[in-house]
């Protein structure tokens, strides 16, 4: 039988916390699927789907996506610009996108062969999709919201001016408190 890079090895030969060369594709083959804060929304072989889905639907930048996977999961998945460079770079690589540069910015927009791999993968999309609304339950929106609110007043506070190292230990002990108490619900 011949596997293709995308497939993971039907036998337990990769010990727990390693990755199968190439790991892109619907199942999951990099690490135990748990860390510390819980399974993953996204592995990185569904981040590919969506992001092209996205660069499907206009041309657009990395900053971009970034800006829009976390829109689309409603704050609980940011992919990190470390996750989608290189990404990017691959779908290029692999022909499914092309790159034009905007000064120091870079647009990616899809190709035919990339509008090909999208439609005969629609049904993996669409799953992708469906996990990510079961994540989404309208009942935990507000939640969700008001922790984006917390996380923008902690950054805004700290980038507003340096902190004397006071300022720095009332913020972690205000947020210490706050995670023990949601912990001990």
């Amino acid at each position: 039988m011949t596997r293709s890079n995308f497939d993971a090895p039907d036998d337990d030969s990769i010990p727990i916390g390693r990755c199968v060369a190439g790991g892109f594709g619907p199942r999951r083959v990099c690490g135990g699927g748990r860390g510390r804060r819980g399974p993953r929304l996204l592995d990185p072989g569904m981040l590919r789907y969506l992001v092209l889905k996205h660069i499907a639907q206009q041309p657009r930048h990395g900053y971009d996506l970034i800006k829009l996977l976390q829109k689309q999961t409603g704050g609980l998945y940011t992919p990190s610009p470390g996750m989608i460079y290189p990404m990017l770079t691959l779908l290029e690589d692999l022909g499914h996108v092309t790159v034009e540069a905007e000064g120091n910015k870079k647009l990616y927009a899809i190709t035919e062969q990339g509008r090909m791999f999208l439609q005969q993968n629609q049904a993996l999309v669409a799953a992708i999709e469906a996990q990510i609304e079961t994540r989404l339950d309208a009942a935990t929106q507000h939640l969700r919201d008001r922790l984006m609110v917390l996380r923008d007043a902690v950054l805004d506070r700290v980038r507003a001016q340096t902190l004397t190292p006071e300022q720095i230990r009332q913020i972690e002990t205000v947020l210490d408190r706050t995670i023990a108490e949601i912990q001990a619900l």
